[in-house]
């Protein structure tokens, strides 16, 4: 008898956004967003980050569409299904964490240009 144990290493992280973040669309790429603490896809975001800072998969793909949040060293884009972190230290971003989510979660975040 042979076992097969599959082992997937998820990392903890804690992204904090800074007091003013730029967001950008997929779908209108020549339209910005800025978000503060005031609003409220600022809050769900930072809401939703400070609650799953656990399994973080390493990730070096690329993500077409949804929409990208701009905070400080960091990129995050929210997709259907994933949320993708970036480092921007670089002029080409690099994805190099990423997160499943549900098709519900983060919906106000998911539909950020359609409600400015």
């Amino acid at each position: 008898m042979s076992v097969l144990i599959l082992a997937s290493c998820s990392e903890t992280l804690n992204i904090q956004l800074d007091p003013e973040v730029t967001v950008f669309l997929s779908k209108d790429s020549e339209k910005t967003i800025r978000l503060t603490p005031k609003d409220k896809e600022y809050t769900i975001l930072n809401e939703w980050l400070n609650e799953s800072r656990s399994d973080w998969n390493s990730t070096s793909g690329r993500y077409p569409s949804g929409v990208y949040v701009q905070s400080g060293n960091y990129g995050i884009q929210v997709t259907k299904r994933h949320v993708i972190l970036y480092d921007t230290n670089r002029p080409d971003p690099k994805a190099i964490y990423i997160q499943k989510i549900g098709k519900d979660e983060l919906s106000v975040i998911k539909n950020i240009g359609l409600s400015r």
